[in-house]
This record gives C-alpha cells, structure tokens and sequence, in this order.
C-alpha cells in the first residue's frame, strides 16, 4: 500500500510541474508577443502582421529604400542575388532587405509576398574641391586600408533588434547640403552615387545616435575623416564621418539621441558638415525612410 501512495503522490508532482512548465511556457510567449507588438506603429497592425505567414513592408518601395520581411517561422529568402536569413525576434523571424539605388524596377517575390520597386530620378551635384584634397583619392594603399578596417566594423552584427524607440535626425537644424542618391561631379568629371546624406551645421555642434545600438568603430580614416559606426542589429548599422571630435569608443552601448561626436570637416572634406549614411547587409540605404520612424513602420 505504502507503494501506491508513493506512487500516487510522484504522479502529483508530475503533474503540478508539467502545470508549471505550460504557464511558464505561456507566460513567456506572452512576454515575447509584447515585445514584439510594442515595436509597430498600433496593435491591430502589429496583430495583422503576427498572425500571417508572411508579412513584408511597406509592399511598394522607391530604389534605394529598404523592406522588413516577417515570417511566422524561420526563412531564407533570395533577394536580389543575395540570400538573407530571417532570424527570431519576439514571435517570428525578421530580416532587412536593402533595395540598391541601381535595382531594377518591377515586382519581386519575397516568399509568399512581394515587393514593387518603383524607379526614381535623382538630381545632379556640382561639387568643387581643390587639387590637394583631389589628390588625396589617388592614395588607394591608405584608402584600401581604411576600407578593409570599416568592412571588418560592419561584418558582425547583433542577431536581434538593438533599437525600440523611432530613429531621430542626428543633428538639429541642420541643413541640408546633399540628399541621398545625387550624382556627383567633382571639378567636372563623374565621381559617383552620393548614397547618404550632408547635414551643415556650425563646428563642433553635438551629433546624435540616430537610434540606439552598439558603437563598432570610431576612429580617423583617410577620405572619411573621424568616423562613428553604430551596429542597430540584423545587419543595420549607421555611419558618421568628418567629425572633429570622438566622443565615444568601440564596443560602447549608446542611445537613440546620445551624442557620440561633433561636427567636424575633417578627412575629405570642403566646410563643417556631417556626412551620415544607413548601411543594411552593406548596402547604403535612403536615410530619410528612417526618421521619426523604424523599419517596423514603414
């Protein structure tokens, strides 16, 4: 008898703790399902989004923009040539698709969904430097360099959203000196895509984190002068170059609107101006779809 009633009172526990484990297990998806819905704009879009199999925003972009991709479980998909893995945040599995600047336009399919890239016309910048600061592009052994060290700044990034809040300008009345995507002359002859924006502001005015994340590098390159790169997670990170002062260090956790750094005209520069770029899997990204925004609300 004494048997039975061990036994008895063994299968009790048993039972209490598979009734512990199931409201833990809910209580935890629960917690990730809030996480998850307090990264969109209200609830019934982050519940449209959660309870479909696939989700990709916004459905019509410009080129040069970029698109979220939500799946209900774990995904790769092919995106123009390059194939990116959906990783686990909240409920489901994200990823940032960049749409480069020369991507065709036309209808792409991103798993179950797709995406329409719409053409845009980008304007033409005159730009005039002098023969010494045209003469430092010829120096490809410490450009090679540089480029190598910033490649190295955005070849890890953290598996999950580092940002909540919406992405903020990172200078103040600051104007406006070159958007994104202008074709750029420099004393005449084609120098390229200009695939971020120029912000003037006076010297040594604060510059913000554009949205929160972990400092990558921070030091002085050749043509970019001081620069700041800020890892946002899934292969988001942002750029500021020409600063003249560093005010944070590699490795450094910072906030959305902390300042990092000053204005500055250093490196190839022609006044005081922060130079600030979005890179996604290393492709420079339209920085205006960020502001007062997140790519959970596009």
């Amino acid at each position: 008898m004494e048997w039975l009633l061990a036994l008895a009172f063994l299968f009790g526990l048993m039972q209490d703790a598979q009734v512990n484990y199931e409201e833990a297990a809910l209580a935890a998806f629960a917690a990730l399902e809030q996480q998850e819905t307090a990264m969109y704009a209200d609830y019934e879009t982050a519940k449209q989004s959660i309870s479909s199999e696939w989700t990709v925003f916004p459905e019509v972009v410009s080129q040069g923009d970029a698109v979220m991709v939500r799946a209900s479980e774990q995904h790769s998909v092919e995106w123009n040539g390059a194939t990116y893995e959906l990783l686990p945040f909240g409920t489901g599995f994200y990823a940032i698709l960049p749409v480069p600047i020369e991507m065709e336009a036309g209808t792409y399919q991103v798993g179950e969904s797709t995406v329409t890239v719409v053409k845009k016309s980008f304007k033409t910048q005159q730009l005039k430097v002098t023969e010494e600061q045209e003469g430092m592009k010829r120096n490809t052994k410490r450009i090679q360099a540089d480029r190598e060290k910033v490649l190295s700044a955005r070849s890890l990034s953290e598996s999950s959203f580092l940002f909540q809040d919406l992405f903020v300008i990172p200078l103040d009345n600051a104007r406006l000196t070159t958007p994104y995507g202008f074709t750029r002359y420099t004393n005449g002859v084609y120098s390229g895509r200009h695939r971020a924006i120029d912000l003037a502001a006076p010297q040594g005015t604060p510059i913000a984190a554009a949205a929160a994340g972990k400092v990558t590098l921070s030091e002085e390159l050749y043509l970019t002068g001081n620069t700041i790169y800020i890892d946002h997670g899934m292969g988001l990170f942002s750029e500021y170059a020409h600063l003249s002062e560093l005010l944070v260090e590699p490795g450094e956790v910072v906030e959305a609107g902390q300042t990092i750094g000053l204005v500055g005209t250093t490196g190839f520069s022609t006044g005081p101006h922060l130079h600030f770029a979005f890179w996604i899997h290393n492709v420079q990204t339209n920085p205006d779809i960020f502001f007062d925004s997140s790519p959970f609300r596009w």
